[in-house]
């Protein structure tokens, strides 16, 4: 099995799988938004010298989307590993199914709470990077 779809499945994973916000509040968002927030804390920490709770909650973000990314890395790797054993010639084909009903399902369906939004609490996947 080429790298590529293991590649693809992590980099859907991570942009719109829903997973929990732990410490900072209820919500639900990719681990690519706790990542975007991490590093929006830090670039306030380093143009502005803060200090304070706003370096703590660039590293707790940060943290958190590095630990569902690599959590979805191994899952992923795990699921190809046990297909291929399984006897599964071409993943091909299932596995860019799976990322374009991953995909449908996020821009159609309200699945996150980002309690860090101004507008409304649940939203779609093409209304939570704006």
């Amino acid at each position: 099995m080429p790298i590529w779809w293991r590649r693809w499945l992590w980099l859907t994973a991570i942009a719109v799988v829903p997973v929990p916000i732990l410490f900072l509040g209820p919500g639900h968002v990719p681990p690519l938004r706790l990542m975007m927030l991490g590093a929006i804390a830090g670039s306030v920490v380093v143009l502005e010298q803060a200090s304070g709770a706003v370096p703590l909650l660039a590293l707790i973000f940060l943290f958190q989307g590095a630990l569902y990314a690599g959590c979805a890395w191994v899952l992923i790797t795990a699921a190809l590993i046990a297909a291929r054993r399984a006897g599964v010639a071409a993943v091909g084909a299932p596995a860019a199914l799976l990322i374009a009903l991953l995909l449908i399902a996020a821009s159609l369906l309200p699945l996150y709470r980002d309690p860090y939004r101004a507008a409304a609490s649940t939203t779609t996947l093409l209304h939570l990077y704006e």
